[in-house]
């Protein structure tokens, strides 16, 4: 083996080497984006089966859109969703609930009973720093990155658990 063998043999591990690092790095980056998301979405399901099971008669029973607690959201505690509250840099994690009235023509029975008309309870839940906030849906806002995973649920007016 000459010197010049030797050496162009240890540039090329060092440069398969370094690619081999920077995939690393990228495959970690997707990693920690999809948990995010992951997260994310658990959350946001989480929250629309405790509004699932909340009475009928305590959701909205408007036709125009309400947002609870209102259209600012809330605020996501860090013990709610760890995962998404560990790198807030100045923005905390928020979740938007809104609850509309959602009428039909055809008469669905259930339980003895005719439904024409649910509710339809929708969530998203928005993360990140504030210069790349990322969000399930475009549910209250189209300003930030979104997945387009709706999460949404239709409750009628039969509380869970009846008998048929």
């Amino acid at each position: 083996m000459t010197l010049v063998e030797v050496m162009v043999a240890g540039s090329l591990t060092v440069l398969f080497s370094l690619a081999l690092m920077e995939g690393l790095i990228v495959a970690t980056k997707i990693s920690h984006e999809n948990a995010q998301l992951l997260a994310a979405e658990a959350y946001a399901w989480d929250t629309a089966w405790r509004y699932l099971n909340t009475s009928y008669s305590k959701l909205n029973g408007s036709t125009s859109p309400r947002w609870y607690p209102d259209r600012s959201g809330r605020e996501i505690s860090s013990n709610d969703c760890p995962q998404l509250c560990r790198e807030l840099a100045g923005a905390p994690a928020r979740l938007y609930v809104r609850v509309s009235l959602n009428a039909n023509d055809t008469a669905v029975a259930r339980h003895g009973v005719n439904e024409t008309e649910s509710k339809l309870i929708e969530v998203d839940v928005e993360w990140g720093p504030p210069d790349s906030r990322m969000r399930l849906n475009t549910l209250a806002s189209a300003a930030a990155r979104s997945f387009n995973i709706p999460v949404s649920v239709s409750k009628c007016s039969i509380e869970r658990g009846a008998e048929e």
